[in-house]
Formats: structure tokens, C-alpha cells, sequence
């Protein structure tokens, strides 16, 4: 039996997945996509080892992505304090510094892989999660479609993503561009806007 390197089997596979994970997102936000082979290399694996926590390269996309993804709903979920007009700003504030910081390329590379089917649903799960703290904002300044109005926001914030990604946009600049813009339309739409 080979020997491991955590207390009980169950810990070193879960080690060796985490380490799985890490080589991949590193080499995702590095160039964008990897292969599995390059991923055993970064761990110190066999390609065949791999596929023993992996049955191909997009269920490891697909747990990279969940994972990143998770850690991004779980940040935002933070800005759900305050007024509704302070959550959105800290929404707001919270999705440009992700990108800022660049990990949302890793979800951009990741995004252009075809996941299998069911991982799909998980993700799409995700994705909404990424924009409840917006929607419940929305309810609270008393919105009377706070699902089409989080899709403006979304939007809006989708078009600095890209424009700070491209380096077209200071992200400072740009968040407070957005902030304003999106400050505007929603004074204009929500009468009571607090």
C-alpha cells in the first residue's frame, strides 16, 4: 500500500483533491485552461491518478468553477447589512473588486468549457445565488420587479467587468461610474428610494 501523507486515507484523498483543485484554478487564472497532465505535474501525480478523483477534465473545470464560484457567493452574501441603498453599493463595490483582483477570469476561462450536464443545474444555482443579495436589496427599497431590475444592475456591472478585464477602465474609476449611473436609474424607477 502506498503511503500517505495525512492521518487516515479519507484526509489524504481529500488533500490530494484540494491540491487537484488548486493546481487547476492556478493554471486557469494563469493561462486560461490546462491539461490534466499538466495538472498531475503541478501535484505530482500520474495523469492516471488523476482520473481516479477526476473522470475527465471538465468535472475538474466543473469543481473549480463551484468552488470559485461558492467563495464568491459567500463574499457578496456579506453585503446583504445596511440600507437597500447600501447593499447594492456594497454589492456593487464587492462584485468590481473581485474582478479587480483578477479571480474572476478564472470564471471567465472556466466558463468557456462545456460542463457536463450535471454540474450545469449547480452552476446555474450559483449564478443566481451571485445576485440574491442585489434582488433582496431591491425588495426592501420596495421594487415592484426586483428580478428585472437586478438584471439591469447586472447589466451595467457586466459591462465594467469587461471593460476593466480588457484594461479599457481604472477599476476605481469604473466602480464609481457604475455606482453612480446605477444610483440614477434606480432613484428614477424607485420613488421612495431610500
Amino acid at each position: 500500500m502506498p503511503k500517505i501523507a495525512a492521518a487516515t486515507v479519507a484526509e489524504n484523498r481529500e488533500q490530494r483533491r484540494d491540491a487537484l483543485l488548486a493546481a487547476a484554478a492556478a493554471l486557469m487564472q494563469a493561462r486560461g485552461t490546462f491539461t490534466v497532465a499538466e495538472v498531475a505535474r503541478e501535484v505530482g501525480l500520474s495523469r492516471s491518478a488523476v482520473y481516479e478523483y477526476y473522470s475527465s477534465a471538465a468535472e475538474l473545470i466543473a469543481d473549480v468553477l463551484v468552488d470559485e464560484m461558492a467563495l464568491w457567493c459567500d463574499a457578496l452574501a456579506t453585503t446583504a447589512e445596511g440600507s437597500p441603498r447600501e447593499r447594492v453599493q456594497a454589492w456593487i463595490g464587492g462584485v468590481l473588486e473581485y474582478v479587480a483582483d483578477g479571480r474572476h477570469a478564472l470564471l471567465r476561462a472556466a466558463g468557456t468549457v462545456e460542463l457536463p450536464p450535471s454540474r450545469r443545474a449547480e452552476v446555474q444555482a450559483l449564478h443566481q445565488a451571485l445576485i440574491a443579495p442585489l434582488v433582496e436589496a431591491l425588495v426592501l427599497a420596495g421594487s415592484a420587479d426586483c428580478v428585472q431590475q437586478a438584471r439591469y444592475v447586472w447589466g451595467v456591472v457586466d459591462v465594467a467587468i469587461s471593460r476593466i478585464e480588457s484594461g479599457d477602465a481604472d477599476p476605481v474609476t469604473e466602480t464609481e461610474a457604475v455606482l453612480a449611473f446605477i444610483e440614477g436609474a434606480l432613484a428614477h424607477v424607485l420613488p421612495a428610494w431610500p
